[in-house]
C-alpha cells in the first residue's frame, strides 16, 4: 500500500525541526496528541508543542525505524529521537543528560492533509533517563 505524500512531508518537516512546514501539513481542524499532552492539540498549539521539544533538545535527531501504510488513510511511523536535554522542556530544568527515546505515531490523513496524529512513547522512561524521577531500585 502506498503512503500519502503528506505523511512523508510531515515526517521530513519534523525531522528538520521546521515548525512552520510541520504545521502546514495539518488540516485546519487537525489534531496532535501524545502522552505529554493533556488533550489533543490543534492549530498553533501543535507548533508550540513541537517548539518546546526542540528547545529542550536543540541537538535532537529523529531516525525513522519503520513507516507503513495501514490503510490508504492511516500510516504508522516508528521513530527514535536522540538528544541532549540542554534547554527547558515543559517547565523541566535542563539536566544535560542524553536521551534515546523510541516511540511511534499513527498519522491519519484526509483530503491531502494530516487530520490526526496520535503519538505513543514511554514518558516515565524518558523522565528516568533525564534523572527527573528515580529509576526502579534507586533511592529517592
Amino acid at each position: 500500500m502506498e503512503l500519502p505524500q503528506i505523511v512523508s512531508t510531515y515526517i521530513d518537516a519534523f525531522c528538520r525541526q521546521d515548525l512552520d512546514a510541520c504545521l502546514a501539513t495539518f488540516a485546519a481542524d487537525g489534531t496532535y496528541s501524545d502522552p505529554g499532552t493533556a488533550q489533543p492539540l490543534s492549530g498553533p498549539a501543535i507548533k508550540d508543542h513541537f517548539a518546546a521539544l526542540f528547545a529542550g533538545f536543540p541537538d535532537a535527531t529523529t531516525e525513522t525505524v519503520a513507516l507503513h501504510a495501514i490503510t490508504p488513510d492511516l500510516a504508522v511511523w516508528r521513530w527514535v529521537i536522540r538528544g541532549t536535554h540542554t534547554g527547558s522542556y515543559r517547565g523541566l530544568p535542563p539536566t544535560g543528560r542524553s536521551l534515546i527515546q523510541p516511540g511511534c505515531e499513527f498519522i491519519e490523513v484526509g483530503e491531502g492533509k494530516v487530520q490526526r496524529v496520535e503519538g505513543y512513547f514511554d514518558r516515565l522512561g524518558m523522565l528516568q533517563q533525564l534523572g527527573l524521577v528515580p529509576t526502579p531500585g534507586q533511592a529517592s
